[in-house]
């Protein structure tokens, strides 16, 4: 009975989701999969198991060789899915202690660190467009990038010592609109779907 072998890349990571058993047939495609990785320079693991009904010594010992390939800071391997049964195995075996086992997928990939939200930024493109600063002081990562197109649209980019629009805001970076200037005339009128009156909501300004 062949098996089935899935493979994806998850940033650094090579994940490959077997389905089927993991038996004495089954175990040399997966072995030559991995060596395959192997020597394409692949050196993080995750095996998803969720698929795999039955495990074999023969399975076991595939996974013991990537394991030992991979010993001494060469590169890791994670497992995640196992059912009841091949847990089982795992235990009788010794197994679960030699592994680094997790419940599902999502637990087993390695934390990404989060991106810090640029709320300086945003805070001067309110300040353009007259928005409650009290309010722009914590803002949504979509307002944001809503104030990122908008800055853009409006010929907004970084200056290393003006203050924007004449504002009092301390960021580590100031803006100032490199726009050219024009005689005063009447803004038009913005309607009430338009994405000034979009920015205007999401920084709590009047529209």
């Amino acid at each position: 009975m062949a098996i089935e072998i899935q493979q994806e890349q998850l940033g650094s990571v090579r994940l490959l989701t077997l389905g089927g058993r993991l038996d004495t047939e089954t175990a040399v495609d997966v072995e030559l999969a991995l060596q395959d990785l192997l020597g394409a320079g692949e050196r993080e693991f995750l095996i998803d198991l969720s698929g795999i009904g039955y495990v074999s010594s023969a399975g076991l010992r595939v996974l013991l060789s990537l394991a030992k390939q991979l010993d001494g800071g060469k590169g890791s391997l994670r497992l995640c899915g196992l059912n009841p049964a091949v847990t089982q195995v795992f235990d009788v075996a010794g197994f679960s202690k030699l592994f680094a086992i997790f419940p599902d997928r999502a637990s087993a990939l390695p934390k990404q660190p989060q991106a810090k939200v640029d709320s300086s930024f945003a805070q001067t493109v309110a300040a353009l467009l007259g928005a409650n600063a009290a309010m722009a002081s914590s803002l949504k990562p979509e307002a944001i990038e809503l104030a990122r197109f908008v800055a853009i649209a409006l010929g907004v980019k970084p200056a290393a010592t003006a203050r924007a629009a004449g504002t009092s805001i301390k960021t580590p970076v100031q803006f100032k609109a490199v726009v050219a200037p024009k005689k005063a005339s009447a803004p038009p009128a913005a309607d009430s779907g338009g994405i000034f009156a979009k920015l205007r909501g999401l920084f709590g300004g009047k529209r």
